[in-house]
């Protein structure tokens, strides 16, 4: 399964056409996506009334990479590593590589941040197009 960032989905809500909406539509109809509530969240907080529902029925309909306590936990400790390397990142990045890493899904994202948290992380792995 794939696991798309918020910076997936923001250029697919805008126009479903190109390489990247062509491929994660394809990767939705196969059913080989998954999402998590830190990618709805953040999709849903930049949405006009008029995107909610689309996003909710594209998105919020998918399978879910779930954040239990031991995540949480998780979270903390790739923040920490992180910051003892001298790098902080948001907090939403580092939930949304947990998520997909417990999961055992590919994180798919456009955004680079999420390559520094590699090393602090063990078992995240990247999607690419």
């Amino acid at each position: 399964m794939v696991l798309p960032d918020t910076s997936v989905w923001i250029p697919y809500f805008r126009s479903a056409s190109g390489a990247e909406g062509d491929r994660l539509e394809a990767l939705i109809a196969e059913g080989e996506v998954a999402t998590c509530g830190p990618v709805l969240a953040e999709l849903l907080g930049g949405a006009d009334d008029t995107q909610r529902g689309w996003i909710m029925d594209t998105a919020g309909s998918l399978p879910w990479a779930d954040l239990d306590h031991a995540a949480w936990q998780d979270v903390g400790s790739v923040a920490r590593r992180l910051r003892q390397a001298g790098q902080t990142l948001p907090l939403t990045d580092l939930t949304i590589a947990v998520a997909a890493a417990r999961a055992g899904h590919t994180l798919w994202s456009l955004d680079s941040d999420f390559e520094r948290i590699v090393p602090a992380l063990d078992g995240l792995e990247f999607y690419s197009a």
